[in-house]
């Protein structure tokens, strides 16, 4: 079965929030879309310089 997506909430300032959307807008994505890529390349980088982070995942009812 699929993973399904998961939420993740933040509170930015509005600037911070104007400005990556912008930086999104430069790279045709949503905002949404632009700091899912920020996530994943941060991890990726990460996980090169430091070796595979360990996932924790909850027993499945």
């Amino acid at each position: 079965m699929p993973e399904k997506d998961q939420t993740i909430s933040l509170a930015v300032t509005r600037e911070t929030k104007e400005k990556t959307a912008w930086l999104a807008r430069q790279s045709s994505r949503s905002l949404a879309g632009y700091v899912r890529q920020l996530l994943r390349v941060h991890i990726r980088t990460y996980e090169r310089d430091n070796g595979p982070i360990p996932v924790e995942r909850a027993p499945e009812p």
